[in-house]
């Protein structure tokens, strides 16, 4: 799955990493998600902040490798 590179997340325990599947969130309950363009829960498009929703196919999403190409 690809995920926005402006998507930020962190939970009680802190900024969460998964080696491989760094937006795997293990308590995803308390976890607080947030856009850097926008600076909310809510992104540019006007939709939720979220990992799955913050994904290819939505009007402002940026893939992680868009700076690289």
């Amino acid at each position: 799955m690809s995920i926005c590179k402006f998507l930020r997340a962190r939970n009680p325990y802190g900024m969460m990493e998964g080696g491989d599947n760094p937006w795997y969130l293990l308590d995803d309950a308390n976890t607080i998600c947030w856009c850097i363009n926008s600076a909310g829960a809510v992104g540019p498009d006007n939709g939720l902040v979220a990992p799955m929703q913050c994904t290819k196919g939505r009007s402002c999403f940026v893939s992680q490798h868009a700076d690289k190409m």
